[in-house]
């Protein structure tokens, strides 16, 4: 089974079902969330609705959606990559016969289940089932995008005085789901370089064509609830590395895991890991980029030794491909690392600054 989703994944999916169960509600744009580079959802957090996570690991995600107002609806999410549905970019993609058979997994489990469709504002189809008798009365949306299920379960809040769901919840959900943006991961994961200063690791280089291999890095970004959804004894991945929560604790907006890792709220409400008092980076992008003569070249450190030198160096590309060839083969490992790019606006290179930091 494919490995699935980001968290960045569910907290889109999450947040935007919510927000259709508050009706008329202030909405609150959270953007457009990223998922893998698989694709990308936009959507709005209502007020008084909050995700609480029950449920991660490789294989799924499964988590609740609540409102502070108990009598109101409640629901699941669940998603999971099924690779008997791999090349179904879109339930809209399934013939009679698959939907049929689609069907017979609800129908077959539940002799009271009522099948709908319908579809998002974006056009993206929605299998709609609703099940009710005198027990129980439950809504359950459900949808396909690239080969994954994505499940909305509603049910009845716990003080809810009937136990029903009522006509206005469900078209208040379904409605809100209409304005969920399914978009291929290519439209918003491509990075832009022009005009821009990366700090970035240099794996390669080739001096005879003048061209470096480099990642371009940027900091790591989480969500609100991966930051704040998480209890002392639960593992967090935070960047590419897995975390086991020891101590927890809370310094303002700011959560502190075993003393070392801060994940500190930023200005876009989302939260940035750092270890100690350095940002966790990951690969943004990860390119050939040409190295023309005219490109400058600072140093900020002796290429030898390490120690940090007085005032940065104003050198040339051919001084960076020294530098790069005397690293390699003292192996001091600063061609990797703690390196600065620059780009003009046609994207071309204009700048290579190396530094050093005292935690390389």
């Amino acid at each position: 089974m494919k490995k699935i989703i980001a968290i960045l994944l569910s907290l889109a999916l999450l947040l935007g079902c919510a927000a259709g169960l508050a009706e008329g509600a202030e909405k609150q744009s959270f953007g457009t969330i990223r998922v893998n580079g698989e694709f990308t959802l936009k959507g709005s957090l209502p007020e008084g609705y909050k995700v609480v996570p029950f449920e991660m690991s490789d294989d799924a995600i499964l988590s609740y959606i609540v409102s502070e107002d108990p009598s109101k609806p409640e629901m699941i999410l669940s998603i999971a990559y099924d690779e008997t549905y791999s090349d179904v970019e879109r339930l809209n993609d399934m013939d009679d016969e698959a939907l049929a058979i689609l069907e017979k997994t609800f129908t077959d489990t539940d002799p009271y289940a009522y099948i709908t469709y319908d579809e998002t504002a974006y056009g993206t189809r929605l299998l709609i089932c609703r099940t009710q008798s005198d027990v129980y009365d439950d809504l359950d949306i459900f949808t396909i995008y690239k080969g994954y299920f994505v499940e909305f379960m509603v049910t009845p809040g716990k003080a809810s005085a009937d136990q029903k769901i009522t006509d206005a919840d469900v078209t208040a959900c379904i409605d809100f789901l209409s304005e969920l943006d399914f978009m291929e991961g290519a439209e918003v994961t491509e990075v832009n370089i022009e005009g821009k200063t990366f700090t970035a690791n240099i794996t390669s280089y080739d001096a005879e064509a003048k061209t470096i291999d480099a990642d371009l890095l940027q900091p790591v970004i989480m969500t609100e609830w991966q930051a704040v959804g998480i209890n002392e004894g639960d593992t967090i991945k935070i960047g590419n590395e897995e975390v086991e929560i020891a101590t927890l604790k809370y310094e303002g907006d700011d959560a502190v895991i075993n003393d070392q890792y801060y994940l500190r709220k930023n200005d876009d409400g989302l939260y940035n890991p750092y270890d100690f008092d350095y940002p966790i980076m990951e690969v943004a992008k990860t390119l050939t980029i040409d190295v023309p003569d005219t490109l400058v070249y600072k140093e900020e450190i002796d290429p030898e030794s390490g120690v940090m030198l007085d005032e940065a160096k104003t050198l040339t590309a051919a001084d960076l491909f020294s530098a790069l060839e005397a690293t390699k083969e003292n192996g001091s490992g600063f061609d990797r690392q703690n390196v600065s790019i620059t780009f003009d606006e046609d994207g071309a290179a204009t700048e290579i600054e190396r530094f050093y930091a005292p935690w390389q």
